[in-house]
């Protein structure tokens, strides 16, 4: 049975040890190497990426608050209109998130599959599931998600991270328990970019 969209599941969220370790490896710029940054995720161009990077990318994993959702919240409708044209192009797409299944998801469920029973993110196995739902090779998908520690976990298995910037809510606020962790660690992957290949902007 779905939960209400008020209904929270905080039980995979907060600090874990795998979150620990990737704070200390994110110091390290192969670990924070970045495809491409966009500001939302309707600037997402899979065509555009494909053909300036030489990639076949034929799969997302996709993180759900701050992402395209605000924290705890609906899904934006500009972001529903977006998965769907995904679908469309043929790309597909799983739900990676560490939060419950609500009914949130409703009006993408035909659109992409909703994988929140697994592992938190970074976690190597709720990475693999995600991989294994699409059914597609390691080399044809990227990772798309607003946060370096938890999102970010996909460069250490060897899946492009796109980082979008998080959502803010009604009220201009960025409301996270890592915002400011999180806004630390996008900081250093930005220092990174200025020793290597710089990503890719929309």
């Amino acid at each position: 049975m779905k939960k209400n969209i008020d209904q929270k599941d905080n039980s995979r969220e907060g600090l874990t040890t795998l979150k620990l370790l990737q704070l200390f490896r994110l110091f390290s710029p192969k670990y924070t190497k970045t495809l491409a940054r966009i500001n939302e995720f309707t600037d997402l161009d899979i065509n555009k990426l494909n053909k300036i990077k030489n990639l076949d990318i034929k799969g997302i994993i996709l993180d759900t608050d701050d992402c395209i959702a605000y924290n705890h919240g609906k899904i934006l409708p500009k972001n529903i209109k977006h998965i769907k044209k995904l679908k469309k192009q043929g790309i597909k797409i799983v739900i990676y998130s560490n939060l419950a299944k609500t009914n949130r998801y409703k009006p993408i469920e035909s659109s992409a599959k909703i994988l929140t029973n697994l592992p938190p993110k970074p976690s190597k196995k709720g990475f693999q599931k995600a991989i294994k739902a699409l059914n597609l090779p390691k080399e044809k998908i990227i990772m798309v998600g607003d946060n370096y520690i938890t999102d970010g976990g996909s460069i250490t298995f060897g899946i492009p991270f796109v980082k979008v910037k998080p959502i803010k809510n009604k009220k201009g606020i960025i409301m996270t328990a890592y915002s400011s962790l999180r806004s630390f660690y996008n900081k250093i992957s930005q220092f990174h970019d200025n020793f290597r290949e710089k990503p890719i902007t929309f």
